[in-house]
């Protein structure tokens, strides 16, 4: 019930459902690391954790445990503890194609450019290291290689398919007004990857334009 609230954007519903589980299974090690990401998109860092190293406590092999433990820690812009967090999925489930592009955004939370690069183009057939790629090659002066990739990524998935995605990328390139103009018809198609709009590290070039504080305050999020 949790999972579906959230994914239609009713947080609310989803608060209050991942709530009562917890209180129905707070040894829950799945109960643990959904309710931990949750808490850390809507604003809660601390909570979500908390939350997602319980679970790795409770489930240390599994490589959901530490993937989510690795999306918390990002969201908090804990970089360095989330490059770590990763790199236990990694070496848990190597083929795990997600996480080298997700790492790839913590090492450019660091700063660290080549090492983001590196991971991002470990598994250049996934969209995630894509959508990072899209965003290194730009920061390292290699524009056109950004909206090659950027290309070929859309070739795949349409803008209005991954509009959330795209506009974080937009973001990062300083065109706002593009950013913002995804994130419009991501909140019309009720994109679920509006989710992280809250606390993405990628959307903070958008977060003093009126524009998308109209958007955040049409999502809902719960205090």
């Amino acid at each position: 019930m949790a999972f579906v609230a959230d994914n239609t954007l009713d947080f609310t519903q989803a608060s209050e459902a991942y709530e009562r589980a917890l209180a129905l299974a707070p040894g829950n090690a799945e109960v643990l690391r959904l309710s931990g990401i949750f808490a850390a998109y809507m604003g809660r860092l601390d909570a979500g954790v908390v939350a997602a190293r319980r679970a790795v406590v409770l489930d240390p092999l599994a490589r959901s445990s530490h993937g989510a433990l690795a999306e918390t820690l990002y969201a908090a812009r804990r970089y360095k503890e989330a490059v770590a967090a990763y790199a236990e999925v990694i070496s848990l489930d190597p083929d795990f194609k997600e996480t080298y592009g997700s790492r790839g955004l913590a090492y450019y939370g660091l700063g660290d450019l080549q090492s983001a690069r590196v991971s991002c183009e470990t598994k250049l057939d996934y969209w995630a290291s894509q959508r990072c790629l899209a965003v290194i090659y730009d920061k390292l002066g290699r524009h056109a290689d950004a909206e090659a990739v950027l290309a070929k990524w859309k070739a795949v998935v349409s803008e209005a398919g991954g509009a959330y995605q795209y506009a974080t990328v937009y973001a990062q390139w300083g065109n706002l007004a593009k950013a913002l103009e995804i994130l419009d018809t991501a909140l019309r198609l009720q994109d679920p990857g509006l989710e992280y709009l809250k606390t993405d590290p990628l959307l903070d070039p958008l977060r003093k334009e009126p524009r998308f504080q109209a958007i955040e305050r049409a999502l809902k999020f719960p205090n």
